[in-house]
């Protein structure tokens, strides 16, 4: 895997406000893991959400965040390794899904 990628949150994937990070998915860290793959758990004022790689990738290592930090757009989240044809070029490197329930 010779492309070493940072995960960062853009303005367009937050809801008009800042997140606030919950915790990690310890389970997703120091392997390869598959595009979807939640790695993280945040919330905003409106309710939670969950962070996703959107590609496939090892995930590697965790920025120093503690549960109530606040995600603000352009925050690094993550860092993944990957082959250049696993990329998501064009697009965000995270999915955030807010839950609707």
């Amino acid at each position: 895997m010779p492309f070493s990628c940072k995960v960062e949150i853009l303005p367009e994937q937050l809801r008009g406000e800042d997140l606030i990070f919950d915790g990690w998915v310890e389970q997703s860290w120091q392997k390869y893991v598959v595009a979807g793959t939640p790695f993280a758990h945040a919330h905003d004022s409106k309710g939670p959400c969950t962070l996703r790689l959107a590609g496939p990738g090892y995930l590697r290592a965790k920025p120093n965040w503690n549960p109530g930090d606040r995600i603000i757009a352009g925050s690094i989240i993550a860092f993944f390794d990957a082959n250049g044809e696993d990329i998501p070029y064009g697009r965000p490197y995270c999915q955030v899904d807010f839950d609707f329930s």
